[in-house]
């Protein structure tokens, strides 16, 4: 779920499916709890490897209108300090994204925004019909410390079937997706990079998105993050405060 840009990254029309049946289920269930969320709640990931790396800050809030339910994705790293944006809609057949905006800071400590191109909105599907559908999720955009070129990421998901997942001594029913992708970055005057990466992502009823992997293949780096725990805004502040002090 998070966009990669420390490669740098973490889009969007309507979901297409490449099926050979028409037997559909319904997994909307798995997705976050979009009606329990209108408080919002601050998600921290951790890697499940690595105790040292800093831990992933997410904090989803639904805001429901009287057209739609809206969901918002802030992602804050360690130094608690504002990311990324993400604007998501939920339509019938799944979740698409609306916005997304990416925040740098410069020298001045001041933080600029860019707005990124939506090429693909795929977020997440609310029904699949087995592991032949590809959803997929593409964006652009250009951070101000990319004066010469730019950045698409695009990430494909294949539903890959059932699972479970343990959270705080309790066993969820889950599923997971299987993921392929690649950042191609573009520089006109640093020449041009294409990494790409494989990973999965598992979602819990109930919970959401309780673990998502990126390997960027051998001799290369890979992040295996996992929930660890849920709580308000107030509490991030608070850590935010007791850092500061």
């Amino acid at each position: 779920m998070r966009i990669l840009f420390r490669a740098s990254c973490f889009a969007l029309i309507s979901f297409l499916f490449f099926t050979c049946g028409n037997d559909q289920r319904d997994i909307r269930d798995y997705y976050f709890p979009l009606r329990e969320l209108t408080d919002g709640l601050v998600y921290e990931y951790r890697d499940l490897h690595y105790d040292s790396l800093s831990p992933d800050f997410w904090y989803y809030r639904t805001l429901p209108t009287d057209s739609a339910y809206y969901f918002t994705k802030a992602y804050y790293q360690n130094d608690f300090v504002q990311r990324q944006l993400y604007r998501e809609k939920m339509v019938n057949n799944g979740i698409l994204i609306q916005d997304l905006f990416l925040f740098e800071t410069d020298t001045a400590g001041q933080q600029l925004q860019t707005r990124a191109e939506i090429l693909s909105a795929n977020v997440f599907p609310f029904e699949v019909t087995g592991n032949d559908e590809l959803y997929i999720y593409q964006i652009k955009f250009q951070l101000p410390s990319q004066p010469h070129g730019s950045t698409s990421v695009l990430i494909n998901r294949r539903f890959s079937g059932d699972t479970t997942y343990v959270y705080q001594d309790e066993t969820y029913p889950a599923i997971q997706f299987e993921v392929l992708g690649s950042v191609d970055q573009r520089d006109s005057i640093l020449g041009d990079i294409e990494p790409r990466f494989t990973g999965k992502e598992i979602y819990a009823e109930k919970l959401g998105l309780v673990y998502y992997e990126r390997s960027y293949g051998q001799d290369a780096p890979s992040f295996h993050h996992q929930l660890v725990g849920r709580y308000p805004m107030s509490e991030l502040e608070d850590q935010a405060r007791r850092e500061w002090e």
